[in-house]
């Protein structure tokens, strides 16, 4: 695809380098445009464990991998990732560091502070306040953040300059979920909170109301198994709504109050989202409040698995932090986005699919890759199909790169975005020619469109329909 260029609606270019501002302002990690490419250690590092101990999606990537929107997810990490009954703090935070690679004095700013709220603001000026133009390989490339459809507009018409719309992973930024800490919930100043967030020169799109630690708003999905015992997220592990998390939905999705933010359905537990679709159906009837995964994977069955299950299934992750078929007809019927993550462990048991990579061949990792990623497209397409809807208008990439995660093989970085763009190309050709969808316009379209839809169209035609 000659013309190829992306969107991304869920990365975290910031994540590393704003943590390396705690150490040195002017540390060179501390720049968003700071590249660490894989190396041959990197990489067998990653090989052994997973690790990313290289940046992903920094905006000399991003600009090289023809990127041309960041959803730029703004995170204070929760203290739950820090703080050990078995471990002295220091020991932890070197340990942490070693892994996620945000610098020590970090992970002790993270383990000590009192506010959540005051760590996102920090947040949010870092990243207002960095360079945004920046030489990459001998042409003059920027980011410029954008607060409308107009800038949007003139974004698409600029060349070298990548968008960015920000985001926030997890209400607990609100300052929720630190009683155990020592600080008590103040429910005045968690709405005196969202109302400063919603009057932002550049406000966030959407926030994901859960995240991985208790929030006191909502109940979590299991989400960090490859840590263990290392972390404890079992309190309100898998309840639903509570009447201030309710509350704080109402708030966010008031218009009156300054701009309507989103809610992104990803991590919340399913008790949770059957409490959200409920809030909509029963308080906003009639509104056009579309339903956002901002970087997820499916299951390939339905709730009550009692129904169609896909034969592709049995190797798909089927923990209740990723969707059931019925998720997926409900975002495509609100006229939703479902980002798909670039995380092996979310898509797959890889328990099933052991001895699937071995690393030596880096186009067949990629193509396996592919066809796992590939595989849940299809049954994301086949649900719209068998329910009456547009199989491919409602899928986009949210990569998660920079979020600590385990990149597919050969899509270890954003640069790996464009040649796994021709791989799903190639599948999604062949996959229509076997004429499996039953409405025309599912079956009568190009597959190079339905790439393209995927990696670049979808997002924009999302955002001047809600931006």
């Amino acid at each position: 695809m000659a013309d190829f260029k992306y969107t991304d609606l869920h990365c975290h270019p910031n994540l590393k380098t704003f943590g390396h501002s705690f150490s040195n302002q002017d540390h060179p990690k501390a720049d968003v445009w700071f590249t660490k490419k894989p190396d041959f250690f990197t990489r067998k590092i990653y090989e052994k464990t997973g690790l990313t101990k290289f940046s992903q999606t920094d905006l000399s990537t991003m600009t090289r991998a023809k990127g041309k929107i960041a959803f730029v997810s703004l995170y204070p990490f929760e203290k739950g990732f820090f703080h050990n009954p078995y471990v002295s703090p220091p020991l932890a935070a070197q340990l942490a560091n070693w892994g996620i690679e945000i610098g020590y004095n970090r992970i002790r700013h993270i383990q000590k502070h009192s506010s959540y709220f005051e760590d996102l603001k920090r947040e949010y000026l870092f990243f207002i306040h960095s360079r945004q133009k920046s030489m990459v390989d001998e042409v003059l490339q920027a980011w410029s953040p954008l607060k409308d459809t107009a800038d949007l507009t003139h974004n698409l018409n600029t060349e070298n300059e990548i968008a960015v719309i920000f985001s926030i992973e997890g209400a607990h930024v609100f300052n929720t979920g630190l009683e155990e800490y020592g600080i008590q919930l103040d429910r005045e100043e968690v709405f005196t909170n969202i109302s400063m967030v919603k009057n932002w020169e550049f406000p966030p799109l959407f926030i994901g109301l859960a995240h991985n630690f208790n929030n006191d708003l909502c109940g979590h999905s299991r989400s960090l198994q490859r840590l263990g015992k290392l972390v404890n997220q079992e309190k309100n592990l898998g309840i639903g709504l509570t009447h201030l998390g309710s509350e704080v939905v109402r708030e966010l999705l008031d218009k009156r109050s300054g701009r309507r933010i989103l809610i992104d359905l990803k991590h919340m537990s399913l008790a949770t989202r059957m409490d959200y679709f409920r809030l909509l159906e029963e308080e906003f009837p009639g509104e056009s409040i579309p339903l956002i995964v901002s970087h997820g994977a499916l299951t390939g069955r339905p709730i009550r698995g009692n129904g169609i299950a896909s034969p592709l299934s049995n190797i798909f992750n089927a923990t209740e932090l990723n969707f059931y078929d019925e998720e997926i007809v409900k975002l495509v019927e609100s006229k939703g986005l479902f980002a798909f993550q670039m995380d092996l462990n979310i898509h797959v048991d890889i328990k099933k699919i052991k001895g699937l990579f071995r690393f030596k061949n880096p186009i067949e990792d990629l193509q396996n890759s592919a066809l796992l990623i590939w595989n849940q497209l299809q049954h994301f397409a086949e649900v719209c199909d068998r329910n009456g809807l547009f199989a491919w208008g409602n899928t986009c990439l949210g990569t998660d790169f920079d979020g600590s995660i385990y990149p597919f093989p050969g899509i270890l970085t954003a640069e790996g975005l464009e040649p796994l763009s021709l791989e799903l190309k190639n599948l999604a050709g062949s996959y229509l020619k076997k004429r499996r969808l039953t409405r025309r316009e599912n079956y009568e379209i190009q597959a190079e469109e339905i790439v393209e839809r995927f990696f670049f169209t979808n997002t924009v035609q999302f955002l001047y329909g809600n931006f």
